[in-house]
């Protein structure tokens, strides 16, 4: 499930999705990809776990659609990140937030 470059290694726990999909690819970077079922305001945000946000990733009205970003995870210490895919509707009361954890080792 993990793959090493440059000495890191991202594994992908858990996925629990509603609305918006999300998953992580085992590559030097974290490809996060989501769905948008709805226009939508869509954040993500990375945390560590002291629930501090250490990037937010996206934070702007997205069509309808799939979307990936990229993310640099070298910058991050070893430990459990959580990502969060919150999506709130444009034209709507569509609302839905999915949360995933990652864990960062450096080898």
């Amino acid at each position: 499930m993990a793959k090493t470059y440059s000495g890191i290694a991202l594994i992908a726990i858990a996925l629990i999705a509603y609305g918006c999909r999300s998953s992580v690819l085992d590559d030097p970077v974290a490809i996060i990809r989501f769905n948008v079922q709805q226009r939508s305001h869509v954040k993500l945000t990375i945390e560590n776990s002291y629930n501090s946000v250490v990037a937010t990733l996206v934070d702007e009205v997205r069509d309808a659609g799939s979307y990936s970003v990229v993310f640099g995870a070298d910058s991050l210490f070893e430990g459990v990140y959580f990502y969060t895919v919150e999506c709130k509707g444009v034209d709507s009361a569509y609302y839905s937030k999915s949360t995933s954890q990652f864990l960062v080792i450096k080898i």
